[in-house]
């Protein structure tokens, strides 16, 4: 028997009114009791449509199980998404673990009720690129199309033919159903975030759909341009309380994502694949045998991304920010390393050139000294080698300045270093850098993740932020005894646009803090000093550099 009777409902005078009452009470219900009466509901041959058709418009569940046939969402963990959902619609970042159903919820279920429930809406369905929006709008399409149960429910909103009547019926200009208004805007659209994101545009519903991918962290200036996108997005709602929804997987501590979180421009609402959001726990939606496969044969950091919602929970293989130790005095010993990872393009897309100068003292530790990371041409390269070079070969205390040059692209680069030689008067080696070890690997992360043992152990230091007119009580001391040159300083570049950027900061915010989920340049740089057969710098004492004494007999 239905609820709604047990309850004293007339639905068979007032249909209507019993759906409403039903949606309240189908909302609260247990997921089995709530299953099986909507089951009673379609085998009860008094019950007409218009019950059917108002409890589709107030039950998203419903309407996505019974209505559009989505069998597969009989699960309890959906059941109740679908009622979290419904609780609380707009402005929530729906961060949910890849393949538990937040696109068929939000995306899918959510633009067919929304329009099912007011057709004069225009929505718009964002995702990172036009080509990965669309599939979202021909799911759409196809179920309006092809769907006669709806068809028959909703007959003075939905078309009979759509692809005859429908004044537009198409992926790349979007839908219209039957409605009053006639605004410039389709019902559904659907457009790129950072890839043709659409001008002139005013919806009332804009419904973004994974706008961060693979493509949108691959890089600093990839991740500045999602969230730019994203900013100016915001633009086109209408005009009057536009209305934003979120859904997502994160690829990235600092994606957009991230940015969003950090601004609490909506609230989040996050769930991760397992009970207690670790890789140990029980799943909550997926067979336990496909949770320990996804373990098996994907890696830990994009199983934190993206089934664990936590960039951080991968830190097995990133960089924790309590390694990053720094020096406010180096060691007045050092033997210098100058290590450069060429970028064969000016380019905005193209990576950027790394130059890092790395001491190396009587222990094996490590210290950052000098570098630079940003697009230059081959020539600035030589000048940038070259004058490094110089700096450190003077710098007191350096016993021996080594150069290394990535062996990739290195041949064309280091001819036309000879040649400047010879032209300025001056000789020294290149060693081109070629990565032995690792099974013959040449994977960027792996070489980087040699600089863990050292980051991890305390033993790699990079430079203090030393203000100068606030300088700490160790380096007032030196700066008494005259050795001011021993005092860390901010290393401060121009990149290829004139603008003026702190090394040591950029690299922590833009790679080390980011690795592995970008392509860092400098880390990548950094790493070849274990390339560079390093070695301490050798103790000179007075007495070995005279003649040796003759023998007394």
């Amino acid at each position: 028997m239905l609820p709604v009777i047990a309850k004293g409902v007339e639905y068979k005078n007032n249909n209507a009114n019993a759906a409403k009452q039903f949606a309240e009470w189908a909302h609260t219900a247990p997921f089995n009791q709530m299953v099986e009466a909507c089951a009673d509901c379609h085998r009860d041959s008094n019950i007409d449509d218009s019950f059917i058709r108002t409890l589709g418009q107030l039950d998203r569940y419903y309407l996505g199980v019974f209505l559009c046939n989505r069998h597969d969402m009989l699960h309890p963990w959906i059941y109740e998404r679908c009622r979290e959902v419904e609780s609380e619609r707009d402005s929530r970042l729906d961060l949910w673990a890849r393949f538990h159903y937040k696109s068929s919820i939000i995306t899918f279920l959510g633009t067919i009720q929304e329009i099912l429930c007011n057709p004069d809406i225009t929505i718009g369905l964002l995702s990172y690129s036009a080509r990965q929006a669309k599939p979202f709008l021909r799911q759409i399409m196809q179920e309006f199309d092809s769907n006669e149960k709806l068809k028959q429910l909703y007959p003075d909103i939905l078309w009979e033919k759509p692809r005859l009547q429908a004044p537009k019926w198409a992926e790349n200009e979007g839908i219209c159903v039957r409605r009053y208004a006639n605004p410039k805007e389709q019902t559904v659209e659907a457009h790129g975030l950072v890839d043709g994101q659409p001008t002139g545009r005013h919806f009332d519903l804009i419904i973004y759909d994974d706008v961060v991918v693979q493509e949108a962290v691959n890089t600093p200036e990839q991740i500045k341009k999602t969230t730019t996108q994203w900013e100016l997005s915001l633009n086109l709602g209408s005009t009057y309380r536009p209305r934003f929804q979120y859904a997502g997987t994160r690829y990235s501590y600092g994606d957009t994502y991230g940015t969003i979180l950090q601004r609490a421009a909506v609230k989040p609402r996050i769930h991760p694949a397992t009970v207690n959001g670790q890789m140990d726990g029980e799943p909550v939606f997926l067979e336990k045998e496909r949770w320990e496969e996804i373990k098996k044969t994907t890696s830990t950091y994009t199983v934190a991304c993206q089934q664990l919602l936590n960039p951080i929970a991968g830190s097995d293989i990133a960089f924790k920010e309590e390694w990053w130790n720094q020096w406010e005095i180096r060691p007045y010993t050092l033997n210098a390393y100058i290590m450069c990872d060429p970028a064969h393009s000016r380019k905005r897309e193209s990576n950027r050139t790394a130059i890092a100068v790395v001491g190396v003292d009587a222990n094996y530790n490590k210290f950052l000294l000098d570098g630079m990371c940003h697009r230059i041409s081959l020539s600035e390269r030589w000048q940038y080698i070259k004058n490094l070079r110089t700096k450190w070969k003077r710098a007191p205390g350096i016993r021996e300045v080594k150069i290394g040059y990535e062996r990739y692209g290195a041949q064309s680069d280091i001819e036309h270093f000879k040649e400047m030689m010879r032209i300025d008067g001056s000789s020294f080696p290149i060693y081109e850098l070629n990565w032995t070890g690792g099974g013959g690997s040449q994977s960027k992360q792996d070489r980087i993740q040699r600089l863990e043992p050292d980051l991890k152990d305390g033993s790699f230091f990079f430079p203090f932020p030393t203000d100068e007119k606030r300088l700490t009580s160790h380096q007032k001391d030196y700066k008494i005894k005259k050795q001011e040159f021993l005092i860390s300083k901010k290393i401060m570049r121009k990149d290829e646009e004139g603008k003026l950027y702190d090394l040591v900061d950029w690299v922590k915010r833009n790679e080390y803090l980011l690795f592995p989920t970008i392509h860092p340049d400098f880390l990548d740089a950094l790493s070849r000093i274990y390339d560079m057969d390093a070695m301490p710098p050798i103790s000179r004492r007075r007495q070995s550099l005279e003649p040796e004494a003759e023998a007394r007999y």
